[in-house]
């Protein structure tokens, strides 16, 4: 049985709800792409830029800022945008193919994500601004 993979061309798309963008799956993409972000690219504060704040963002924007980083509106070290066509997609800018197959990777493993905790966990700055 051939599974095919989660991100298909930089992006993560389906039905709102359904697998791969259920509430509970987008937070553990989250959490994975901070965790990536610090392990890998060796980011001491990761940044997640969104475009717009939806089901589907602020479910990933959970899952990144208890991985640690800060969601900004506007630009981060990766941006998630927004597109509904057939289906809705979130799609990822800032990640090569090989970085999306290892946040695959600690997603589908054994790998324990370690989430922050107190003042670890990252914040949602809505005017895309940090003090």
């Amino acid at each position: 049985m051939l599974l095919r993979r989660m991100f298909e061309e930089g992006k993560l798309s389906g039905n709102l709800g359904e697998y791969p963008l259920t509430a509970e799956n987008l937070f553990r993409v989250g959490l994975a792409l901070c965790v990536y972000l610090i392990i890998e690219r060796e980011t001491e504060k990761p940044t997640l830029g969104l475009d717009e704040l939806n089901f589907a963002t602020m479910s990933l924007a959970v899952g990144f800022m208890a991985g640690g980083g800060d969601v900004l509106m506007g630009e981060g070290n990766v941006k998630v945008s927004c597109i509904f066509a057939e289906k809705y997609a979130l799609v990822f800018e800032g990640l090569e193919d090989v970085e999306f197959k290892k946040i695959e990777s600690i997603l589908f493993s054994r790998y324990n994500i370690s989430k922050k905790m107190g003042k670890e966990v990252g914040k949602l700055w809505i005017e895309g601004r940090k003090p």
